[in-house]
């Protein structure tokens, strides 16, 4: 069905709506409208509740989708004024010169340079255990060594011990706060990390991902862009993916000082970003009420959730971030595989600690259902393979 179709199938009161409402509606109607007979969907994927992936469930802000309908007759055009837009708007929130600015195609391609730009066979990449795993896997094809420290009891990232390994490295990784346990570390631990590093290391470079900043409830928690001023070795990573609601946009970017940016230029892929997303990132940035609206339901369904947990006798990590890392006191895989069956997609298994589940916060209307598939799951046997085979075996309301 294209537009034209479907809103023919509206009839006469079609007519007369906007753009923005015509494609609002059309894209409902894709939505609501049922499976190819071809490829019919399994019964536990059409009712998935996806809270495994660290997605904003409540998606783009309403300024941000109009910024799309709005620039899209433009699409035809290159994306230059736009980028520029969202540079200077991410300049001026940031406080930092355009020049300190790096935008991307998600913040994983900034991971990913920045880790090929600054490691190597004899410079190793410092990270914790666990943390976000893909500088791992860059550094690892690039072939630098590895030193993973281990978190501290608190599930948070062991800094000094961390500052002691950066000794010859190339790079410090500090997702803060961290996946996967949604920990963090305040901004005056992360500074003195920064110095002491610097001051011991002067070679080593030390890359923050803020991912999650927006989420953040630690007192004294805050951002180390100021940091980028002082330390030319310093890069501070963002993303649209989370508070935002812009997975599917692929919008990200790095500060750091002119010449850092220049060593991360040579190995980043030039990833453009579309008219739309530029759009769109610039329209959500603006939009501080939106953002801290996002912030204040997520808090809400988070506590909701972790109070389930206690509840229940099982600990959660301290969570700073949009989910939770849960102590299930069994293979988490099996807890996974077990709660997509019965319709909830949760994160992954973490190693070395495989006996935690990374829950991602939905909807307070997700979480509702999504609470009590957990509670019926984990009163299974810890060695069950799986307890519900199918959707179909969930009671009624659950359903």
């Amino acid at each position: 069905m294209n537009r034209r179709s479907f809103v023919q199938t509206l009839g006469a009161g079609a007519v007369g709506l906007s753009a923005f409402e015509s494609t609002t509606l059309f894209a409902r109607g894709l939505a609501q409208a049922p499976a190819a007979a071809s490829v019919p969907l399994a019964p536990s994927l059409t009712n998935l509740i996806r809270i495994g992936s660290n997605e904003n469930p409540y998606g783009p802000a309403p300024s941000a989708i109009q910024a799309v309908t709005m620039a899209s007759p433009g699409a035809n055009r290159y994306p230059g004024p736009l980028t520029q837009k969202l540079v200077t708007t991410i300049a001026d929130k940031h406080k930092v010169p355009v020049e300190q600015v790096l935008l991307s195609g998600g913040s994983g391609d900034i991971l990913a340079a920045v880790v090929t730009a600054f490691t190597g066979k004899t410079k190793a990449l410092v990270t914790g255990l666990p943390s976000y795993e893909a500088p791992v896997r860059t550094a690892k094809d690039v072939g630098a060594p590895l030193k993973e420290i281990p978190l501290t009891s608190e599930l948070r990232l062991d800094l000094p011990k961390m500052t002691a390994a950066a000794a010859g490295a190339g790079l410090v990784y500090i997702c803060n706060p961290n996946n996967p346990t949604a920990t963090a570390v305040s901004a005056s631990a992360v500074t003195a990390t920064i110095e002491a590093v610097v001051t011991a290391s002067p070679a080593t470079y030390i890359l923050v991902d803020e991912a999650y900043f927006e989420y953040s409830d630690l007192p004294g928690f805050d951002t180390a862009v100021p940091l980028v001023a002082k330390y030319p070795n310093v890069i501070v990573a963002r993303t649209f993916s989370k508070i935002h609601g812009m997975a599917g946009m692929r919008v990200g970017y790095a500060i750091a000082q002119p010449k850092t940016l220049e060593a991360i230029r040579a190995f980043h892929s030039n990833s453009g970003l579309s008219s739309m997303s530029l759009a769109a990132a610039t329209a959500s940035l603006e939009d501080k009420a939106h953002m801290a609206e996002q912030a204040v339901m997520n808090r809400e369904v988070r506590a909701m959730t972790v109070a389930a947990f206690e509840k229940a006798g099982y600990t959660v990590a301290p969570s700073d971030a949009n989910f939770i890392f849960v102590d299930i006191k069994r293979d988490t895989r099996r807890f996974a595989d077990s709660c997509r069956k019965a319709g909830v997609a949760v994160g992954r298994a973490f190693p070395p600690l495989t006996n935690y589940a990374r829950i991602s916060i939905g909807t307070k209307a997700e979480m509702e259902k999504a609470i009590p598939v957990f509670m019926q799951v984990l009163g299974a046997p810890p060695n069950a393979t799986a307890y519900f085979h199918t959707m179909d075996d969930l009671p009624t309301e659950l359903t």
